[in-house]
């Protein structure tokens, strides 16, 4: 029989807490490979799953807070390296997990492993098939771009579309890398298709500067991709560079290799345009031209063979010159019609200058009110600050032990029922000046 006497006797919780100590000092941030095999979602917001290799699994937690970090979203056969803590938990079993900070997958083979099996998916579905490519419009009245805010991506294409014909632009800013791109990504393509949104786009861009593969997993996620197939407003894609093919390249209605070539692909260059027009005006003067030529010529040859009596002749030739008052007028209604429609298509190509200062005005008011409604939030968190850092103070350990408490602690512990103190304890009475260590001999 074993002698107890000199084996150290723990509370459950005191031995969970030795444990916690233990794991916790001993292991601070771990790298661990291995396969997710099982992925739950929380209404909080947690992420719950399970790693395993061949033998073994560990359980793992990825909290609502660190989620929108991650640069790729677990999946369940994903093979991927988790980085975290290793933490205990014993409140209805004892178990110990590790808490995620970041995943990467387990190499770049596993990343286009991934890739390539969420393009078999959604080939599958015939969403790449190009008989549901829609039509990218000649001439836009506006051009939507769904790209960051910041960087070199949306003046390209800004500065491409006034080279060669401006037009109104609406940009949507997202991230375009991270865990919540796509999301973002998502909520742009839906807004800018929505019926409520003022004044549509004609054609959208979704276009990036380039990246790694890993940069680029956002574009080769598949709820955008269907979102990308599902937009009424055709959709070109324009994402770094010709070697760096997404899955949305495959879906959208047209792929260009960069931001510059998708706004030269929805902007004709003005001058063309006009050449258009010009050209357009000559060949209908030619065509009428010839046509009056003709007429006047079977109108001389018909009077030759006029050898009818005089009053037969001069009826013919009245007929003759009604026709011919009535095809000139005809001529006249016609040519005068599309030289308004000419007019018209000319006063349409307004100078960028006036564009321009229209979207200056636009600006400085936007800036204006963004920097009052930053005042404003300002001030407001000031005040609930200094509110909190009151009552923060009026309930602190010093304050109270300033009033006249004390605070009895047993091994670190506060004590703040009778029935935990022993006789023979050791115990910690902190004032506000000192703490005395004191030994309970009789407890009554």
């Amino acid at each position: 029989m074993i002698d107890g006497i000199n084996i150290p006797e723990y509370e459950v919780t005191q031995f969970n807490q030795k444990i916690k100590d233990v794991v916790e000092s001993n292991f601070t941030y771990v790298r661990i490979r291995g396969e997710v095999s099982q992925l739950k979602s929380a209404s909080s917001g947690h992420i719950y799953l399970t790693l395993k290799d061949e033998n073994s699994v560990l359980n793992a937690t990825i909290w609502s807070q660190k989620k929108n970090y991650l640069q790729i979203q677990p999946e369940v056969g994903m093979e991927v390296i988790v980085t975290g803590k290793i933490s205990t938990y014993a409140k209805s079993i004892s178990t110990y997990s590790i808490n995620i900070d970041r995943i990467e997958l387990a190499g770049e083979g596993a990343l286009l492993k991934l890739i390539e099996d969420r393009k078999k998916r959604l080939k599958s579905k015939g969403i790449f098939d190009e008989e549901h490519k829609k039509e990218i419009p000649f001439l836009s009245s506006k051009i939507g771009v769904i790209t960051s805010a910041e960087g070199s991506v949306i003046h390209d294409i800004i500065n491409r579309v006034i080279d060669r014909f401006p037009t109104n632009i609406d940009l949507w800013p997202v991230p375009v890398q991270g865990a919540e791109a796509p999301e973002k990504i998502i909520e742009a393509i839906e807004g800018f298709n929505s019926s409520k949104y003022k004044l549509n786009p004609d054609v959208i861009i979704i276009a990036r500067g380039g990246g790694s593969t890993e940069d680029l997993m956002a574009f080769n996620d598949e709820k955008l991709a269907i979102s990308v197939y599902d937009s009424k407003i055709p959709i070109i894609s324009a994402i770094g560079h010709e070697t760096d093919t997404t899955i949305i390249d495959y879906v959208s209605d047209l792929r260009v290799a960069t931001p510059t070539a998708a706004a030269e692909k929805v902007t004709p260059m003005q001058s063309e345009l006009k050449q258009i027009i010009i050209h357009s005006y000559n060949r209908i003067n030619n065509f009428f031209e010839n046509k009056i030529d003709i007429i006047k010529s079977q109108i001389h040859n018909s009077s030759k063979f006029l050898k009818a009596p005089h009053h037969i002749i001069d009826n013919y030739r009245n007929k003759i010159k009604n026709i011919d008052n009535n095809f000139f007028n005809q001529l006249n209604y016609i040519y005068k019609l599309n030289y308004k429609e000419f007019i018209h298509i000319a006063n349409l190509i307004r100078p960028p200058e006036k564009i321009i200062e229209s979207q200056k005005k636009y600006l400085n008011n936007t800036i204006k009110e963004i920097d009052k409604i930053f005042l404003n939030k300002k001030e407001n968190y000031i005040k609930e600050l200094k509110k909190l850092t009151l009552l923060l103070q009026s309930n602190s350990l010093h304050s109270n032990l300033k009033k006249g408490y004390s605070i009895i602690r047993k091994s670190k512990k506060i004590i703040n029922k009778s029935n935990l103190i022993k006789k023979k304890d050791t115990l910690d009475i902190q004032f506000l000046d000192k703490i005395i260590n004191i030994k309970v001999k009789k407890i009554n």
